[in-house]
């Protein structure tokens, strides 16, 4: 896995997101979503429009499946992809 774009991920949860979290909290295995790092609807879709943003793609509607979001290393691979690809 990229450490690259796990650390990226990283800094938008840390840094541009409303969580208290601290980087080096982030399981990078653990899920997102409130029974791992705890990230609710509302901010997995502002964390959404922050990756697109940051790495200049676009997610399709198809694209936004909650596997892609299971936990930051699968999404890593994802976004990883999706650059490569731009």
């Amino acid at each position: 896995m990229n450490q690259d774009m796990l650390n990226q991920l990283k800094d938008i949860i840390v840094n541009e997101l409303d969580v208290n979290l601290k980087r080096e909290d982030i399981n990078e295995s653990a899920s997102l979503f409130e029974e791992g790092i705890g990230l609710d609807s509302v901010t997995i879709m502002e964390f959404i429009s922050l990756i697109e943003a940051n790495f200049s793609i676009q997610f399709s509607d198809e694209e936004l499946d909650f596997k892609q979001f299971k936990d930051l290393n699968t999404l890593a691979g994802f976004v990883a992809s999706k650059t490569a690809a731009a």
